[in-house]
């Protein structure tokens, strides 16, 4: 082993630590807190939201507790109802993309501890699938994740004294000798890959539906995020030079014509100044695996 991969692996370890630490000051916390009956965990969009939830609820289940997960993307309307952008997209991230009397009727039934038919989404066809029952056990922890459990409509639903919330994102800038990634373009940089490695989008597609993520977050998620009890930091020391040739390959294929076409020069940019780093080393449970894939098994 050359010191340079030695110097790459001891980064990548310690910045796991660091974020496994956090999670681990998290629960202890909440943990400390009289009557907790429920977790939110939110944030913006590529923050990291569904590996922090699972690795939370490893640690409170260690601790004796039975946490029971609800997603909030289970409470859509069905597609051909949901609200569109000002530009005509689909929108589901605002409140208007919920069902707010099945919402509000399953959390208020979830705070009084009674058993609750809570429904299942269906991607695929776009509507309610069915649904899965929740019977309550003393000691039991609700574990509410999606980006809307910031919004001022979410919390007014929840009482104050048993709800307990944790805010997810990547909180800093990165300085590159060619300017500034700034802690909202990396998480773009990780919706550019995640979202062209499962589902599909290009680049143009994924920065043209990056202007109305934006829009929603000023409005909804930004300015409650002082409202959260927690806070994680879910940017990794490796990841701008582990995500570099990922997101390198999805910009490339921008048309030369496209209105984000200076952009995302800009972008490349500044990636180019980021010496790029080999994807092997980044452990196969780790958070940032939710963007850039799973780790390839040896033949």
């Amino acid at each position: 082993m050359t010191k340079k991969t030695a110097d790459v692996q001891m980064l990548i370890a310690r910045s796991e630590q660091r974020f496994t630490d956090q999670i681990r000051a998290a629960a202890a916390t909440l943990l400390a807190q009289p009557n907790l009956q429920i977790i939110t965990v939110t944030g913006p969009t590529c923050s990291g939201k569904t590996t922090t939830a699972q690795l939370l609820t490893e640690v409170l289940e260690a601790a004796g507790h039975r946490v029971f997960p609800v997603s909030f993307d289970d409470f859509f309307l069905d597609r051909s109802r949901l609200p569109l952008t000002p530009s005509g997209r689909v929108d589901h991230d605002t409140v208007a993309a919920l069902d707010m009397e099945t919402l509000t009727s399953c959390l208020t039934r979830l705070v009084r501890e009674e058993e609750t038919d809570l429904p299942l989404f269906d991607f695929v066809t776009g509507k309610r699938g069915g649904v899965r029952r929740y019977v309550p056990v003393e000691g039991d922890i609700i574990l509410l994740e999606g980006i809307q459990a910031m919004y001022p409509e979410i919390r007014a639903l929840l009482p104050g004294d048993t709800v307990r919330s944790i805010a997810i994102l990547p909180e800093r800038d990165v300085e590159t000798p060619c300017g500034v990634l700034h802690a909202r373009e990396i998480r773009l940089l990780r919706r550019l890959v995640r979202d062209a490695r499962t589902r599909g989008s290009d680049a143009q597609k994924t920065l043209s539906m990056w202007e109305d993520v934006c829009v929603n977050e000023d409005a909804n998620i930004y300015p409650y995020l002082d409202c959260a009890d927690i806070c994680i930091d879910s940017y990794m020391e490796y990841e701008v030079g582990v995500i570099r040739p990922m997101a390198e390959a999805v910009l490339a294929g921008l048309d030369d014509d496209s209105v984000y076409k200076t952009y995302a020069d800009s972008l490349l940019a500044r990636l180019a100044c980021v010496e790029a780093l080999d994807a092997d080393g980044v452990p196969a449970d780790s958070m940032f695996r939710e963007f850039i894939g799973k780790k390839e098994q040896p033949q």
